[in-house]
């Protein structure tokens, strides 16, 4: 059995997702390979191949927390539900 590889993630980056009915949504926060911050956001309909992915460079980790937080708060005003 290989050996696990060391833990390497950045206590800052975040990930979550959401859930409602047959809809999910995910929102990570995390570094690119040259250390710039993106938020990228997932969606779609749960069983299904399509979806859709977009990744928002952020010129800071403070700029990338604050979209990170709307999200989170849009999500829940429209009903989703946090899945852990």
């Amino acid at each position: 059995m290989p050996t696990p590889l060391p833990s390497t993630v950045d206590p800052h980056w975040q990930r979550r997702r959401w859930e409602r009915g047959t809809r999910y949504y995910e929102a990570h926060l995390h570094q690119d390979l040259w250390g710039e911050w993106i938020l990228t956001r997932v969606w779609g309909r749960r069983g299904a191949a399509q979806g859709r992915v977009v990744h928002r460079p952020c010129a800071s980790y403070v700029e990338a927390l604050r979209d990170y937080q709307l999200v989170m708060v849009q999500r829940g005003r429209r009903g989703y539900r946090v899945m852990e």
